[in-house]
């Protein structure tokens, strides 16, 4: 069994370093893979659109199930939104492990997304909020938006929201009430609205919207083990 973890935007496969090694570690096959545009300059991220993220893993996923792989697709932010857009593709994924989905985003700049195209192409990062200030140590990722990508990546969203009814996968999310990029009514919409058995929702009270690395992450590991004990077992 392999588990496909999905780090976020502009972010990087650091995001789930330590959830894929605690995976491992309980004899988990994991893989993960570099989204398009990411781990190298911002420049890289400008005119990527979401089917070159999706088309890859499209291909991950494949030879996953064609070597005989059950598959579990796991994903942080717009991995989450990833790996909902996958879970529709293929019926045969096993479970979701969703960690702070922005099935609503909490910027406000969201709603000047289209305006913003027509004057500057890179926005700058709110200021951290770690809980952990190690957390940072952890992470590796660009620090500005490109907004005409953060555009299309709000069109994937919406398109997924839209989309939320017809996700049958058994599902975990978790989210931190601190959050600030996600909203709550997004989430309480994503339960409601799947139709995913059993599915499961947990919040934090002491995490950002980095929730796998930070004070909480081992929170974070052992909610995904045991979700995934229970549907294995379930299952078997």
């Amino acid at each position: 069994m392999t588990v496909v973890l999905i780090h976020g935007f502009t972010g990087s496969p650091s995001e789930m370093q330590l959830l894929a090694a605690s995976l491992n570690a309980e004899g988990y096959g994991v893989e993960v893979p570099l989204l398009v545009g990411h781990g190298t300059n911002l420049n890289e991220l400008m005119g990527v659109y979401p089917q070159q993220w999706l088309d890859p893993l499209d291909a991950l996923i494949t030879r996953l199930l064609s070597e005989g792989q059950s598959v579990v697709l796991g994903g942080l932010s717009l991995g989450s939104i990833l790996s909902l857009q996958l879970a529709l593709r293929y019926p045969q994924i096993k479970a979701l492990l969703l960690y702070s989905p922005p099935v609503r985003s909490g910027d406000p700049r969201r709603f000047l997304a289209p305006l913003l195209i027509r004057f500057t192409q890179t926005l700058p990062k709110p200021a951290s909020d770690f809980f952990d200030p190690i957390a940072a140590e952890r992470l590796w990722s660009y620090d500005r938006y490109p907004v005409a990508t953060s555009a299309r990546v709000l069109d994937l969203i919406s398109r997924t929201r839209k989309q939320l009814s017809e996700v049958q996968q058994p599902l975990l999310a978790i989210a931190s009430r601190r959050d600030k990029v996600i909203s709550h009514s997004g989430i309480e919409l994503l339960m409601r609205t799947v139709q995913s058995s059993p599915r499961e929702l947990h919040w934090l009270e002491r995490s950002s919207h980095s929730i796998t690395v930070d004070a909480e992450w081992t929170v974070v590991r052992d909610l995904s083990l045991e979700f995934l004990r229970k549907i294995f077992s379930t299952q078997s």
